[in-house]
């Protein structure tokens, strides 16, 4: 059986994810800093005969990530998904997304297929850091106009309509925080985090501007961040489909635990 997940079971729907929080960021942070149900975030429950949860689905505005563990009701959640009427992006473990080919129209031959990597020790960030001459800031809120105007230089990035909005709203509820370097006036390199929980938090936003490369302001920021979040005793992870990049993270120290798929509509 499938249903609409209700608040007063947001304890029941955290215990089930936590029994993989690495994988489960995205659904857990969610969950934390938004709530069961608010205008940009609803959740599903699938229920097996015994009335126990199998698998979970969340939207975030028109975005979504199913969650199972083992078998599950794809058909019903395809269903949910499609009655919605709008759906921008399917993210998820491969073993779960791969199973809505046959019913999800989406753009299947354009699937961006990412290493889903985590880090939980800090004995390699030193030994990897560089010294930088540029200034580099907390982010803040204020600073938004320039990371989009960054965003928008570096063509590795894809940004959608809500981007904005989604940050700004990620750093005033403390699901984000971040880190930029600055040179004048404007962003030449920034990370940040995003779903955020008091477990994990996911590593997004890794990017340099192309005049600024090779300098290691990224690997910079990301040792700040990542000894900053460390510190307070969470689990790192994040998203690459980039060899040389998968370089950088293994480095400080990231592991390969999965693959992760991510496919437009």
């Amino acid at each position: 059986m499938i249903r609409l997940l209700k608040e007063k079971e947001q304890d029941l729907v955290l215990r089930f994810l936590e029994s993989e929080p690495s994988l489960n960021l995205f659904l857990i942070g969610d969950v934390y800093n938004n709530g069961m149900h608010t205008d940009f975030q609803e959740l599903w429950g699938d229920f097996n005969e015994l009335g126990e949860l199998r698998a979970v689905l969340l939207r975030f505005y028109d975005s979504y990530i199913p969650y199972a563990p083992g078998d599950f009701d794809v058909e019903g959640l395809a269903a949910v998904i499609t009655d919605q009427g709008i759906i921008q992006m399917l993210s998820g473990m491969d073993s779960v997304t791969k199973a809505f080919r046959p019913l999800l129209p989406l753009n299947w031959s354009k699937i961006r297929q990412t290493y889903f990597a985590e880090l939980v020790g800090s004995e390699k960030l030193e030994a990897s850091s560089r010294k930088i001459s540029l200034e580099v800031k907390k982010m803040t809120v204020k600073d938004v106009p320039k990371i989009m105007a960054l965003t928008r230089d570096i063509e590795e990035f894809d940004i959608s309509t809500n981007t904005e909005k989604m940050l700004t709203q990620s750093l005033k509820s403390g699901d984000s925080r971040g880190w930029w370097v600055a040179s004048g006036d404007k962003a030449v390199a920034m990370v940040r985090t995003t779903a955020e929980n008091p477990y994990s938090a996911m590593i997004v936003g890794v990017g340099t501007h192309r005049d600024y490369r090779g300098q290691g302001l990224a690997s910079h920021l990301l040792n700040i961040l990542c000894q900053e979040l460390l510190d307070e005793g969470k689990r790192l992870c994040l998203f690459y489909d980039n060899p040389e990049a998968g370089k950088i993270y293994k480095r400080l120290g990231f592991r390969d635990i999965a693959m992760w798929n991510m496919i437009r509509n």
